[in-house]
């Protein structure tokens, strides 16, 4: 008998139902003003190299459009600026560093003087509440060619190349390794927007570039694999490899083989909603808007290796999202929040602000972090050395944050 009340005792224990805590609240942590950089409309973005921040982007001057790239150290103060000259006019629209530090900076440039210069239309975000976004760059139809630059930390320009193209091209990422760079960006065919996808050697030999679309395509993210072939991120309303369009605009996800074969396409889309995909990461964290009639979200989503979900969320916002990998993989979002979010303890904001958002590697929220001339965001990076830096515009002024490290 004494055997079997022990036995009736512990069976509640043993098949009791299993309880989660609630997850915890974090508290909004205030970003450290760095410097300001300039004017929002100059302003391309950034890239850290070993201690420096390195600020990119093209300046209007009477002769035309100049390319720049600059560095500062954490403090703010320049360390070196270089002009990268390819013609008679340049514009820098995407940057990265490689394994070494060295910073590669890609754009677009026009080799002689336009005295008349028309500009193709780039399909703008659907905007009901003419809340402020970040300003888009329109395709120049006198830059057709593509230039990339190679330089050193220290400031000096290792290498460039260029590839003229048929037709006008907007470069808006770009993607290195051991093997080679690889460009996305869009084009004026004469029809609309199409995405295109070049693909050249470090010693600057560049393969035909691919298309994808024929009228209303643009690529905005790109990330090389370790067989050669590239993932492109984007938006479209046509189809592309028999997937058809299934929202008002599908966000896209593409994978491009070696050959430059599109092997697969995968379409974000929801009901009467304009996606996009414009932020990505080599981790396949992906970030990019939701726009469903005057509901504005900005949607993060971590992909496993074979494109399925593994996490996401979705947060009211203007729509623009920058992604970044952080330390121990975990990641982070910035984003431009108008409203409460859940796990962020007593944030409600009564204007657009710039929120980061941190997660660990399962996607749990584990920080948050702001600052008030944060309105804009324009970029995000992280880097051992210096930690997570932010660009984001209050006005018409870039300023520069970092996170204190703890």
């Amino acid at each position: 008998m004494k055997k079997l009340l022990a036995i009736l005792l512990v069976l509640p224990i043993l098949f009791a139902p299993t309880s989660f805590a609630a997850p915890k609240k974090i508290s909004v942590t205030p970003l450290k003003f760095i410097t300001d950089v300039g004017n929002n409309i100059d302003f391309a973005g950034l890239v850290l190299s070993q201690s420096n921040i390195v600020i990119f982007g093209s300046t209007s001057e009477l002769s035309g459009s100049a390319a720049f790239v600059r560095a500062i150290d954490k403090t703010g103060i320049q360390q070196w600026k270089l002009s990268l000259d390819a013609g008679a006019e340049e514009i820098a629209t995407a940057g990265i560093t490689d394994a070494a530090g060295n910073i590669w900076i890609a754009g677009s440039f026009s080799p002689t003087p336009t005295q008349t210069v028309e500009t193709a239309t780039v399909t703008p975000s659907v905007n009901p509440d003419e809340v402020i976004n970040e300003p888009v760059q329109p395709i120049r139809e006198d830059m057709n060619y593509v230039g990339i630059w190679k330089v050193s930390p220290q400031g000096d320009v290792l290498s460039s190349f260029n590839l003229k193209l048929d037709y006008p091209a907007l470069i808006t990422s770009i993607a290195v390794d051991n093997a080679g760079v690889s460009l996305a960006g869009l084009t004026n065919v004469g029809k609309g927007n199409v995405g295109i996808l070049v693909n050249c050697s470090s010693a600057g030999v560049c393969n035909t570039p691919i298309f994808i679309g024929t009228r209303d395509t643009t690529l905005d993210g790109v990330i090389r694999i370790s067989d050669g072939a590239q993932i492109v991120i984007g938006s479209s309303t046509e189809t592309i490899l028999d997937k058809k369009v299934q929202g008002l605009r599908d966000g896209i996800i593409a994978s491009v083989a070696k050959t430059g074969k599109i092997s697969k396409v995968i379409r974000s889309s929801a009901a009467k909603a304009s996606r996009s995909w414009s932020s990505a990461t080599n981790t396949l964290f992906f970030g990019g808007e939701v726009i469903t009639g005057k509901k504005i979200e900005s949607s993060v989503t971590k992909f496993s290796n074979t494109f399925v979900p593994t996490w996401t969320y979705r947060f009211a916002s203007t729509g623009a999202v920058f992604n970044a990998v952080g330390p121990s993989k975990s990641h982070y979002s910035f984003f431009a929040s108008t409203s409460v979010i859940t796990n962020v303890s007593g944030w409600n904001p009564k204007r657009a602000s710039g929120l980061v958002i941190a997660f660990d590697s399962k996607g749990a929220i584990t920080g948050a972090y702001s600052a008030a001339a944060l309105v804009l965001p324009r970029a995000m990076a992280y880097s051992k050395d210096l930690g997570l830096v932010v660009a984001g515009v209050s006005g018409d002024t870039v300023s520069i944050f970092n996170l204190i490290s703890r």
